[in-house]
């Protein structure tokens, strides 16, 4: 009976998922997707529910490597469905509980090898779904017409991410992009984003990184602007969006800052027309206002840079296809 009670709480999810499908914005991926999906799915079930049956120790393995497996490939496709299979490999971790795998230290350590494969997979799918071009050089950035690259000159430049906006007709502007993700913002169209932010909000109130009290109003950038710069602002520089601050918002350009007990950040989006469409960049400027800065910007980057900026470039391009153009993936 606890055999069937299991399978029946992997299947689940999946059939749910099944009947889902059609009314989810992410129905223009291909079926055979969720297909295979399905598929990887009821194997790993009944992979753990054979370990379990038999002294093979290496199904349970695999029915693990199986799962992250699956939870990688979902993450890098249409994530809206992700917590359905969430539901099912947490349904394999009772199974493998159940079958007695070495208590809480093996419970661990199929957990560690879960998430392993689910990055990996995330990783090496991830380019084939969106290119590898979404990523800018410092040399490509600065060469734009930007009022940031002179109001910034002292700002060291992290990263700059790339957004290809096809079609869209002519005169969009930035407005347009946000009117594209009118439903719901980026971090919040990706599941695995949308848990990583949720958990470093969670760390930022906790350890109190993220209080008022970090924002040095003398030291903000909005100082640095000429009276040209705020009368072509169509937002009042200074202006408070949570964590964020408007330094200035023009019709293809603006940039916000964030101050905190982390850094000193900015956050630079521009629109640029180019044959086929747009090109959207996202550069980020990182300066340091204690030691803690380059600890935690070498802790988080690899999250940021292998997870949460190229799903968030993928949301925002798709988003931006079903509204204004072709979708180019």
């Amino acid at each position: 009976m606890t055999r069937v009670l299991t399978l029946i709480g992997a299947s689940a999810p999946i059939l749910a998922a099944v009947i889902y499908w059609p009314a989810s914005p992410a129905s223009a991926t291909p079926r055979p997707l969720l297909a295979d999906a399905a598929i990887i799915a009821f194997l790993g079930a009944l992979l753990v529910l054979g370990a379990k049956a038999s002294r093979w120790k290496w199904l349970s393995w695999a029915a693990w490597v199986a799962c992250g497996g699956l939870l990688g490939a979902m993450a890098a496709g249409p994530l809206i469905l992700a917590p359905w299979f969430l539901a099912a490999s947490m349904a394999f971790a009772v199974a493998a509980m159940i079958g007695g795998l070495g208590g809480l230290g093996g419970i661990l350590r199929r957990f560690a090898v879960i998430f392993t494969a689910a990055f990996i997979n995330f990783a090496f799918l991830w380019p084939l779904l969106t290119g590898n071009h979404i990523r800018a050089t410092p040399a490509e950035f600065r060469a734009l017409d930007l009022r940031a690259n002179a109001l910034l000159s002292d700002v060291p430049l992290h990263d700059i991410w790339v957004f290809h906006l096809r079609g869209g007709g002519d005169e969009r502007t930035l407005a347009d992009t946000w009117a594209a993700l009118s439903d719901r913002p980026p971090t919040e169209m990706n599941t695995t984003v949308a848990w990583l932010v949720a958990l470093r909000m969670a760390i930022g109130r906790l350890s109190g990184w993220d209080d008022d009290k970090h924002f040095d109003a003398a030291a903000s950038y909005v100082h640095r602007l000429t009276d040209a710069d705020r009368s072509r602002s169509s937002e009042e520089p200074g202006t408070s969006h949570g964590l964020f601050r408007t330094v200035y918002t023009f019709q293809n350009e603006e940039l916000v800052e964030m101050m905190n007990r982390t850094a000193h950040a900015f956050f630079c989006r521009a629109l640029v027309p180019v044959e086929d469409g747009y090109r959207m960049y996202w550069a980020i400027y990182v300066k340091r206002t204690s030691w803690l800065t380059p600890v935690y910007m070498a802790l988080i980057d690899p999250f940021r840079r292998v997870l949460v900026y190229p799903a968030i470039v993928r949301s925002v391009e798709r988003a931006w296809s079903r509204r204004w153009g072709k979708d180019p993936h």
